[in-house]
């Protein structure tokens, strides 16, 4: 054999044994793309009878994070276990949201009378599923399943008759929009199995895996439902973990109503003083919309030790409000009766704002204090300039 061949024989069998060993550490694995779990859950339409089998598939990305589940699921739907079974392999992503599902090919999900599902049900069936705040969790099975009929509609075999999707009575009122018309039984099981009791066993699969670059990766993902999830995670240990006090001031004004306060909550915790906090809260502050600057501003209030920086640090952030966080504030500074060349100076530049009732509520502020030249000279000129409307 010449030299150039052994030495290729050779590169070869080296880089066959270095792939073999990433195998074996789990660096290319194929099986580590998925990992199926066998989970005990409670059948909701039989919630007292043992927890049956189930397989939950978790699946991962290329750089080893937990990115979603599903799970094939074959259910009873009616309290009678005379309705179709529901047949379907259900999604979340990876903290435990339901994302999607589909059916075996020729076997859709269907409402009374065998009529399968059209585009607009299963439309419909998905936004349902995707609430986990539906009514749906403050009713069992038996609100939905009236008092069926004694016997099957005129012209239809019994038999037949006997494998319809949830033959009831009219769906009671209070829940007819929580649900798929006709299909009401369906609907209910699918929600409890994609919202109840598999959330937090996808959950705990999920914090197994936690790691800081994970953390990260949620963080990053600019979706507030995991970041609503990392923040629950880093509340719970103590200390808090202080190291993502930036990322969450960077992505706190995309938070909403239902996340400010969990938001302002962890900033609040992992703070190592609460001048960071407030420092990174006001920095945040020209961003937010009006209801989570005035949970902002509503924190500052309740702080009888507000240091002088802070209150200058706020000042200086106003000029990028709204009326309502201005005018709570201008009260904030009034109730300190704290004033310095700095407050001064930011809150002149209200007075030409675009927005007169924010430039009236500037010169309110201003005329009850001692004001430098060059401001007592803007002052008087705005009131000048506006005499009819003051």
């Amino acid at each position: 054999m010449s030299k150039l061949a052994f030495l290729s024989v050779f590169r070869s069998a080296a880089w066959i044994t270095l792939l073999s060993i990433c195998f074996l550490i789990g660096w290319l694995s194929p099986i580590d793309a998925k990992k199926i779990s066998t989970i005990q859950l409670t059948d909701p339409v039989y919630p007292k009878k043992p927890k049956k089998e189930h397989s939950l598939t978790a699946y991962f990305n290329d750089e080893g994070f937990p990115s979603g589940y599903s799970m094939e699921l074959i259910n009873e739907v009616c309290l009678d276990g005379v309705c179709k079974l529901v047949e379907v392999t259900m999604y979340w992503d990876a903290i435990g949201f339901y994302e999607s599902l589909e059916y075996p090919e020729g076997k859709p999900l269907t409402k009374v009378e065998h009529e399968p599902f059209v585009p607009a049900d299963y439309e419909k069936l998905d936004s349902i599923l995707k609430d986990r705040d539906s009514i749906l969790d403050d009713h069992e099975l038996g609100f939905l399943a009236s008092e069926k009929d004694d016997k099957s509609p005129e012209g239809e075999d019994d038999d037949e008759y006997q494998d319809v999707d949830g033959v009831s009575k009219a769906t009671p009122g209070a829940v007819k929009e929580a649900v798929v018309k006709d299909a009401a039984w369906t609907t209910w099981v699918l929600w409890k199995y994609a919202n109840t009791e598999l959330v937090t066993i996808m959950q705990e699969m999920t914090k197994s895996r936690i790691s800081p670059k994970f953390l990260q990766h949620l963080l990053d993902s600019k979706n507030w439902q995991k970041i609503e999830f990392v923040l629950n995670h880093l509340l719970e240990q103590k200390p808090v973990a202080p190291q993502y006090i930036d990322k969450v001031a960077e992505v706190m004004p995309t938070a909403g109503i239902d996340h400010i306060e969990l938001a302002i909550e962890y900033l609040q915790q992992a703070s190592p003083d609460k001048s960071v906090c407030y420092q990174k809260l006001i920095g945040a502050l020209g961003k937010l919309d009006e209801y989570g600057a005035a949970m902002v501003i509503e924190l500052l209030q309740s702080d009888d030790q507000l240091e002088d920086k802070i209150i200058e640090e706020f000042a200086s952030s106003l000029v990028s409000q709204q009326y309502y966080p201005i005018h709570l504030g201008l009260r904030l500074i009034e109730s300190r009766e704290f004033f310095s060349k700095s407050v001064e100076t930011n809150i002149v530049k209200l007075l030409h704002n675009q927005d007169f009732f924010i430039a009236r509520r500037a010169s309110d502020f201003l005329s009850n204090q001692q004001l430098s030249a060059s401001a007592k000279e803007e002052f008087e000129s705005f009131k000048v300039k506006y005499a009819d409307r003051l």
